[in-house]
């Protein structure tokens, strides 16, 4: 473990906005990611409020299945969304995961597998079934809001830590420089590196901007007719966002203007 805090601004725990300091222990969190921390070197209970919110996104913006999909249903995920869900007292959602969860019983392991590697629009299935519970979700979020109940239990936590926002970075670096095999992770995480990633990472160099954080991957974004992964992400130069045509890949900003279209052919589809 090298830090155990969940680390946030104070700027954040002072805002009205719920959503703040959800999204402060988020930048604190992929500030550490950034700089080659691991999930089980951080707070378990930071990661409970960074993966309830990424269920909550993902559920808002396309169901139940998209979840699934992004996530693989990871093992890891899963389990802090769930223990999360229970730690922050939200009942009624927690259960609703688990009715949601349930209906991948349903699957055989080579139908799961099926539907994490194929295709996620038109005839699908799988995807229609795990959406079963949507309508449920939605409604209940109404009465029980996750981003209140998320924001209400961080601010509340034993383990907050607390700094002025111009601190964040400088204890971030703290603690990677604890890593003892900081190098060799340095170059795996370079290999590793996902197709979008190296992508965006190249428009920005293109654009001469700052990569600061990839928010989310859209599955349902609509380019010529048909329906395309966008690939949303923030620089210091504000939010856009990346379409991966193959040979080509398009940036766009937040109005739909294309800002840059870059040959992408030799960068390799799997990592």
């Amino acid at each position: 473990m090298l830090i155990d805090n969940i680390l946030i601004s104070k700027q954040s725990l002072d805002s009205d906005d719920h959503y703040d300091v959800i999204m402060s222990n988020i930048d604190s969190l992929n500030g550490l990611f950034e700089h080659y921390v691991e999930y089980d070197e951080v707070s378990a209970e930071a990661l409970y409020s960074y993966f309830v919110d990424y269920y909550l996104a993902q559920v808002n913006n396309g169901g139940f299945s998209q979840f699934v999909y992004n996530t693989g249903w990871d093992a890891f995920m899963v389990k802090h969304v769930r223990e999360g869900l229970k730690a922050m007292n939200a009942t009624e959602h927690s259960a609703l995961f688990e009715q949601s969860a349930d209906l991948i019983d349903q699957f055989s392991d080579e139908q799961l597998e099926q539907f994490l590697e194929g295709e996620y629009f038109g005839e699908n299935e799988q995807r229609d079934i795990l959406n079963a519970f949507d309508d449920q979700f939605y409604a209940l979020n109404d009465s029980e809001d996750l981003i209140e109940i998320n924001s209400r239990w961080l601010k509340q936590h034993p383990k907050l830590q607390v700094v002025d926002e111009d601190q964040i970075l400088t204890i971030v670096e703290q603690v990677a420089a604890k890593i003892p095999n900081l190098e060799q992770r340095k170059q795996q995480a370079a290999e590793n590196s996902p197709r979008y990633f190296k992508i965006i990472q190249a428009l920005c160099l293109q654009a001469g901007q700052e990569l600061d954080r990839i928010t989310i991957g859209d599955p349902s974004h609509e380019y010529n007719g048909q329906e395309i992964v966008a690939w949303h992400f923030l620089t210091d130069a504000g939010h856009f966002y990346m379409l991966d045509l193959g040979d080509q890949a398009l940036m766009f900003n937040e109005n739909d203007q294309q800002i840059i279209a870059l040959d992408v052919s030799h960068i390799a589809d799997e990592s």
